[in-house]
């Protein structure tokens, strides 16, 4: 009866973890399929939401992604130096308290973007660990 309980609450585990795994899937696929100018429109609501830009600088905002979008898609990746040209016109459209909480946010971004880069640098690890202990194993044999 243990075993058909604790098989019963892997069974729903595991269909949870899935059904999570797809989301996070669909998103990544949904923001790929999605046009420049729809990816800066998104980025644009979303830092009107979260920074209460008003007009002037909303359209100030988007003409800047557009912009940075068109840059993205000629050289698939923006460099350091546009990165931080990008950060500084930013920095001039917003009011100073409106920077604080944009350098707020960006500060959360990175560091779960660290601590996203230290899961997946602990899983390769214990990967090869594996790897390792396998290839030992057979050897063996």
């Amino acid at each position: 009866m243990k075993k058909l309980i604790v098989a019963a609450f892997l069974v729903v585990g595991f269909t949870t973890f899935a059904q999570v795994q797809m989301k996070e899937n669909a998103k990544k696929e949904q923001m790929e399929k999605m046009s420049p100018a729809e990816r800066s429109q998104m980025a644009l609501k979303r830092m009107t939401k979260n920074l209460s830009l008003n007009e002037a600088q909303q359209k100030q905002m988007s003409e800047l992604l557009s912009e940075a979008e068109a840059k993205k898609e000629i050289n698939n990746k923006a460099s350091k130096a546009d990165r931080q040209l990008m950060k500084d016109k930013i920095s001039k459209i917003l009011t100073p308290e409106q920077n604080a909480t944009w350098e707020k946010i960006q500060a959360e971004r990175k560091e779960k973007m660290e601590g996203r880069k230290e899961k997946i640098k602990e899983r390769k690890e214990q990967i090869k660990e594996r790897r390792e202990e396998k290839g030992e194993k057979s050897e063996d044999k």
